[in-house]
């Protein structure tokens, strides 16, 4: 499985941005010089794995979100993310409004 550098630009540009953190902040507190960040976040260069364990413990999210291995919020809230376990749609019904209630609580605690 290859990394989809894309999808990585993406989620670190979307993390970055709910941090409230420009490019040049966040490029400043990982030791990248600005161009380079923007460059990993259009997808132009594929950074290292030193170079995304920075970002991501930077941006306080886990090296499996920012590679795609784990779903993004919109999934979660659109009750994608459960199909893949066996759930009935009652079930999935469920899960997605839990998750709908706890989000918001977890998010303001960030």
């Amino acid at each position: 499985m290859d990394i989809d550098f894309v999808l990585t630009g993406q989620r670190i540009r979307e993390a970055r941005k709910f941090r409230g953190w420009t490019a040049e902040v966040l490029a400043e507190k990982v030791g990248l010089a600005t161009e380079s960040l923007r460059h990993i976040e259009n997808a132009s260069s594929k950074p290292s794995l030193q170079t995304l364990f920075k970002l991501a413990t930077t941006l306080d999210v886990s090296l499996d979100y920012i590679t795609g291995r784990t779903p993004d919020l919109s999934s979660v809230l659109s009750g994608d993310c459960c199909k893949d376990f066996g759930l009935s749609e009652t079930q999935q019904r469920m899960v997605q409004d839990m998750l709908k209630s706890i989000i918001p609580v977890i998010m303001g605690y960030l």
